[in-house]
């Protein structure tokens, strides 16, 4: 009768174990359940059902995996450039995946955004244009499948202004300021 009895926690421990072990009625012993649908952005990506194509482990994201396929992202941080230029350890700090299809993965508000955090700080007559779709518009942005794109195609003054002079377009700041586009000194004369 003693040795059934110590027996007793030994075999209430292996069935809790097996209980823990096996499918619970109408779900897959999978080894990880999706937290979730994917957001519009992601939705026609690999889906729920290939989280390697994302996930490095349960839960835990792959910054690389996300740079593969955000290739502009990827190259404005190994240039030190941009917004992400010192943020590429962890997407999903800012980026919340699996809140579903209606959720935005971008968290920005352009109210406010601040600028100097992208490195190219706004002065003078940039201060005044309160609406960012003046310099981030369709034409000079990489597309995006949900919302907008603020993350321009060619960065810096010439973004968004067409260079007067031809060959000499890499240092406009060398000669005209932000506050307006005339030049502030006379033309040397021979």
């Amino acid at each position: 009768m003693r040795q059934k009895r110590a027996l007793l926690p030994v075999f209430f421990l292996a069935l809790l174990s097996a209980a823990s072990l096996s499918p619970v009625r109408g779900r897959t012993a999978a080894p990880q359940d999706s937290p979730g649908p994917l957001s519009a952005a992601h939705a026609s990506k690999p889906g729920d059902a290939a989280c390697a194509a994302c996930h490095a482990a349960p839960a835990k994201v792959a910054p690389a995996k996300c740079l593969a396929c955000h290739a502009e992202i990827a190259s404005r941080i190994a240039a030190g450039t941009g917004y992400h230029r010192d943020k590429a350890e962890d997407c999903a700090v800012c980026h919340a995946e699996h809140q579903g299809r209606g959720e935005a993965i971008v968290p920005l508000d352009p109210a406010s955004f601040d600028h100097s955090e992208t490195g190219a700080v706004l002065e003078g007559a940039h201060l005044r244009t309160k609406d960012c779709a003046v310099c981030h518009t369709p034409a000079n942005s990489f597309p995006r499948t949900q919302g907008r794109s603020y993350l321009l195609k060619v960065p810096g003054c010439r973004g968004c202004h067409r260079p007067p002079h031809p060959g000499r377009q890499e240092n406009c700041l060398a000669c005209h300021g932000q506050e307006a586009w005339t030049v502030g000194h006379r033309r040397v004369e021979d």
